[in-house]
């Protein structure tokens, strides 16, 4: 007899967890929500992502028996997986990759009466905005059949952005934005399924006028920034509310209603997003292939990690030298001993956390981890950039994020 995914326990640890963590997350966060009655039945519920929170908010918004789609960066701690899976049996997800698990594990959730909570960028937002859905969210959408419930979390950037590791004292709230039954979204194609995602879980906090308030406002934004407008990629260095380029010592500001000030002349960027932005539209017009496949973009010092999904991670190469070519990652030892990872062999890759990369050849999955200033997107965003040009991309602006 197949083994069930629910468990009688699981309601009084998420009941309990609500108890303990609505006051907290009020109190540290700000947070204010609006609690759904309407789903006693199974749904399938989709919010954006902003913070590492964010399943605790969605929770406090749901009932007792809602799944959550976890990803595989978590399941690869085994202690730490297994309480969990004790705990409150999470659906494991192989992110940045193909896994069909998912359908099977969240059809049976819904058919012993669970409902499925995901967020649907899969990445918390690094800019403000809701990021890329691939569309194969809707063809999940289609093939559970279940009634579709959008929640929108709003302020969460503002009270503790994905590049930074103090939250900040402001407010944040979560809330059904909208419901569709099944009956509602049958007859739409994948395309039109997918354009209502996108569309209620939309949300901008460029356009966010709220104060957030904290000492170190600007900590870690070389996480999310690595193109400085003068000197193009480059390393930034921050520290408490300000943010520098290495390279010119330009210096701006990130105050507290996360705008940014440029302490001489008038910065050309406004809020995170407007810089996320520029940096993907200078890449969008760089041409990796028309580049001398040995000319050296960056470099950086990184740890690589073989990593086995829902298992382990076994450290390959400590405090080693990165080089990024138009083509594929160098990394290079004291001993002159090498890995190469040609982006033709790369399948996919994704930025885990803060500021690590998991990626996926044919055959192996690996792990690229550094310092706290370390930048992933660039890397990820490079990778994608190459396979646009190459045509292997399904959307011609999907940069791995």
């Amino acid at each position: 007899m197949p083994k069930k995914w629910i468990h009688f326990r699981h309601k009084i640890v998420i009941q309990l967890a609500k108890i303990i963590m609505g006051p907290y997350l009020r109190f540290k966060y700000g947070y204010r929500y609006q609690k759904y009655k309407g789903h006693r039945r199974s749904c399938l519920i989709l919010y954006n992502h902003q913070t590492v929170m964010d399943q605790f908010f969605v929770g406090l918004i749901c009932n007792n028996k809602t799944y959550y789609v976890m990803s595989d960066d978590l399941a690869s701690i085994p202690f730490v997986s297994r309480i969990l899976s004790y705990l409150v049996h999470p659906i494991p997800y192989k992110k940045s990759s193909t896994d069909f698990s998912i359908l099977k594990n969240c059809k049976k959730v819904a058919n012993e009466g669970g409902s499925i909570a995901i967020a649907a960028e899969g990445n918390r937002t690094f800019s403000g905005k809701t990021e890329y859905i691939k569309p194969s969210t809707a063809k999940m959408v289609q093939f559970l059949k279940l009634p579709l419930v959008f929640i929108h979390i709003e302020g969460g950037f503002g009270v503790h952005p994905r590049f930074a590791d103090k939250p900040r004292k402001g407010k944040c709230q979560g809330y059904v934005y909208q419901v569709y039954e099944y009956e509602d979204y049958k007859d739409r194609s994948i395309d039109e399924l997918n354009e209502l995602i996108r569309r209620n879980l939309y949300v901008d906090e460029s356009k966010n006028n709220q104060k957030y308030l904290s000492k170190h406002s600007a900590e870690y934004l070389e996480r999310v920034i690595y193109r400085c407008p003068t000197c193009g990629i480059t390393h930034f260095l921050s520290h408490r509310n300000k943010l520098t380029c290495t390279t010119c010592q330009t210096h701006w500001i990130y105050n507290a209603y996360n705008r940014f000030e440029q302490e001489e002349g008038i910065t050309l960027f406004e809020t995170v997003n407007d810089w996320y932005e520029y940096q993907k539209e200078c890449l969008y017009q760089t041409r990796l292939l028309q580049y001398d496949a040995n000319q050296v973009l960056f470099a950086d010092y990184i740890s690589l990690y073989a990593y086995i999904p829902r298992k382990k991670k076994q450290l390959l190469m400590e405090k080693v030298k990165i080089t990024v070519y138009p083509n594929r990652w160098k990394i290079t030892d004291a001993s002159c001993t090498e890995y190469v990872f040609f982006f033709d062999d790369i399948v996919s890759a994704g930025v885990f956390g803060r500021n690590k990369i998991s990626f996926f050849t044919k055959d192996e999955a690996y792990q690229i981890k550094s310092d706290v200033h370390f930048n992933a997107i660039k890397y990820v965003q490079i990778l994608y950039k190459y396979k646009i040009e190459k045509g292997e991309n399904i959307d011609d602006k999907f940069l791995g994020l």
